[in-house]
């Protein structure tokens, strides 16, 4: 058995020596190895959208992103791993709402806001059509829903006001 030696493609030094160049873009035997995918670009403007006309399971990724963030990359590696249900309970209201539970995660987003809250949205200038109660461990938050370029593809969620809740 012999052993395989990768060739230089570099210039030699003052020394004799051959250097690897600095592209970096060959390996051995000359193959070229795979670049690396730009990451996509950011979007340009994040708007406030309707959470009721957003996708679930993209719901359920921006609020453990934003109130979890710890436990995404298990979430996307058990998600990965299950075929045939979802990762989450999925329970609709008579008004078009929603509630999405995450056993997983202890982690809820509810559509259903308590008039207290509403008004708390009101006061703030955000629509209640735009924000969910999310409920985790040792925590209940009223967070808005945004889009990235209006894509609703693109969404993450922030905290507006923290919220005591029954």
């Amino acid at each position: 058995m012999g052993v395989s030696w990768c060739r230089m493609d570099g210039k030699p030094q003052d020394n004799d020596e051959l250097r690897p160049s600095d592209s970096g873009a060959r390996g051995c035997e000359g193959e070229a190895k795979a670049a690396q995918p730009a990451p996509p670009p950011q979007p340009a403007s994040w708007d406030p959208t309707d959470v009721r006309g957003c996708d679930a399971e993209l719901l359920v990724i921006a609020a453990i992103q934003a109130f979890v963030p710890t436990g995404l990359k298990r979430y996307l590696q058990r998600k990965a791993k299950v075929t045939g249900f979802r990762c989450f309970e999925y329970e609709p209201h008579d008004d078009g709402g929603f509630r999405i539970g995450v056993p997983s995660h202890a982690l809820t987003i509810d559509t259903e806001l308590k008039d207290h809250w509403k008004s708390m949205l009101k006061e703030k200038d955000i629509c209640e059509s735009k924000a969910v109660l999310i409920k985790v461990i040792g925590r209940n938050a009223l967070a808005q829903v945004f889009a990235g370029d209006g894509d609703k593809s693109k969404l993450r969620m922030v905290e507006v006001v923290e919220v005591e809740d029954d």
